[in-house]
């Protein structure tokens, strides 16, 4: 990267404060950054730590007091939402840093005969496109990746290095006559929409029989476990290490933090938000934030933590009064 304040002022339509000329030739976090280095600031907390950054330049998110100003030859840009401000200017950065990524079949590919692809579709080395497959335009499949038997990829999605689409269902039921556990078959596809980016070395599992279905938008971190018959929404975010049980549906909108584990059968409300590390065992209702094992009203597990917080002090309190 090498800009000027003023001129990514402009491009962020932002609102400049200090010098204009300050040269930023690199982007980092805020504590990390040297000079010549574009930062970004989103709440007071940061802000506080402007003076001891040397960092060039910030976006700052509106709303927000930046203890001293820009101060001398640095600068401040004033953007509605520096996080979106920032991801504009990662963009514009992607662009001169990595080439695009080139449609066509690498040659150490395998795609069957029976399976379609629309325009620009690209297939990286290793990965396996097996039969009756349909990729969308614009399509990414990168190294290592297995897409099974008719499964359909939405247009623009990505699918990250080594995640499998359509693997076998996790599915088995104790047979007395065998004295041992017997597979379920499963015999039907997943489904993937538009604009939908699989993290590397996510697995989503083929329906026992319809399909699996990821909504348009859905984006879903590393190492992401999708069993057999859910169906996730629209513009969903899954961060790395959850587990999702057969037949879950999961509404559009919903945030879920990484490590989390959801239970069969459930429904997940739309714009439901679960923290990190919970264990859902029961349905969570549309716009609910819960957390813990089992998952609960957020606040309610707040209280819970600060009360457990206190028992030994409490304790300590009650054995002083009775002795």
């Amino acid at each position: 990267m090498r800009t000027t304040a003023g001129e990514l002022a402009g491009l962020l339509e932002g609102t400049l404060l200090g010098e204009a000329d300050a040269q930023l030739t690199s982007i980092d976090a805020l504590e990390d950054a040297s000079e010549g280095a574009l930062t970004f600031i989103t709440s007071q907390r940061w802000a506080d730590r402007w003076t001891e950054s040397n960092a060039s330049a910030a976006l700052v998110s509106e709303g927000i007091e930046v203890p001293g100003g820009a101060g001398e030859g640095r600068a401040l840009i004033q953007v509605k939402d520096a996080d979106i401000a920032m991801i504009a200017v990662l963009e514009a950065a992607h662009g001169h840093m990595r080439p695009a990524v080139e449609p066509g079949v690498h040659d150490l590919a395998t795609v069957h005969p029976s399976a379609k692809m629309g325009k620009n579709v690209h297939v990286g080395a290793g990965a396996v496109i097996a039969a009756d497959v349909v990729l969308g335009d614009d399509v990414q499949v990168h190294a290592g990746v297995y897409v099974a038997d008719g499964c359909r990829v939405g247009a623009r999605s990505i699918l990250q290095p080594n995640c499998t689409i359509g693997g076998e269902g996790f599915g088995y039921r104790p047979d007395p006559a065998i004295n041992g556990l017997r597979r379920v078959p499963h015999l039907g596809n997943v489904i993937i929409g538009e604009d939908v980016e699989i993290g590397s070395g996510c697995c989503i599992d083929r329906a026992k029989f319809g399909s699996t279905r990821i909504g348009d938008g859905t984006k879903l971190d590393n190492m992401v476990q999708v069993a057999h018959n859910c169906t996730l929404g629209r513009n969903i975010v899954i961060a790395a290490q959850t587990g999702i049980a057969g037949s879950v549906e999961i509404g559009d909108g919903a945030m879920i933090g990484a490590q989390v584990g959801i239970a069969q059968h459930l429904q997940i409300g739309v714009g439901a938000k679960i923290a990190a590390s919970s264990g859902v065992m029961r349905d969570i209702p549309d716009g609910a934030v819960v957390g813990g094992t089992p998952a609960i009203p957020l606040k309610d597990k707040l209280r819970e933590v600060a009360a457990l917080r206190r028992l030994p002090e409490l304790i300590a309190s009650m054995k002083a009064s009775s002795g």
